[in-house]
């Protein structure tokens, strides 16, 4: 319990970090063609990330939640490609933003399917949800971007931190946040970097 509880902590800490720190924004990439491209690459490093980890875990080990998953898998090759194409030509922003927010949909739709497994009480996690609108009111107000995908994770790890241990469902919460631990990892690394498609390629399906 005290590793769960530790490495959530931390993972929450840096989002309240990013969420509270004045006006910095994270450092843009240099070759970005404008703050639209440098958030919707971030957002997909962030899911590259998570989902690349829960892939190994859920494949040899949870396969009940193999669906959710490929659906996330299909929704992120579509914002992929979108992606992709609106950077060789910038005219299919709304389309690629929009397939972003299905990305996010299919990611929380993904949690709340471990989430129920994993029996988390319903007040727990309104909890978690209630903490991250408030991080995300404070980061509007102070004009900081903040991936909604990040959000989303570090909300799932905040709740798995709250499985015990001796529980049967421990290992399942372990997969959450070291997921979110991935897609942290990835976000740093590439923050302030030039992008790289060639490090967010789709994710192959479950089969």
């Amino acid at each position: 319990m005290l590793k769960l509880q530790l490495t959530a902590f931390a993972l929450l800490a840096i989002v309240i970090t990013l969420t509270t720190t004045g006006c910095n924004p994270q450092p843009k990439h240099p070759d970005q063609l404008n703050d639209f491209d440098g958030a919707t690459y971030d957002s997909l490093t962030v899911a590259h990330g998570a989902l690349l980890s829960l892939r190994t875990r859920i494949s040899t080990d949870y396969k009940q939640h193999a669906p959710q998953f490929n659906q996330a898998a299909s929704a992120y090759s579509t914002a992929f490609t979108l992606y992709s194409q609106y950077r060789t030509n910038a005219s299919n922003q709304t389309t690629a933003a929009g397939a972003i927010n299905s990305l996010l949909l299919s990611i929380v739709t993904l949690e709340v399917s471990i989430q129920k497994e994993m029996q988390v009480p319903a007040p727990v996690v309104q909890q978690a949800h209630h903490k991250a609108a408030a991080m995300r009111a404070k980061a509007a107000a102070r004009n900081v971007s903040v991936s909604d995908v990040l959000t989303e994770l570090e909300i799932a790890a905040t709740i798995a931190q709250t499985v015990p241990a001796a529980s049967s469902y421990a290992s399942l919460a372990s997969m959450v946040v070291d997921a979110t631990a991935q897609a942290l990892a990835a976000y740093n690394a590439a923050s302030g970097q030039p992008i790289d498609l060639a490090t967010i390629q789709p994710i192959p399906a479950i089969q």
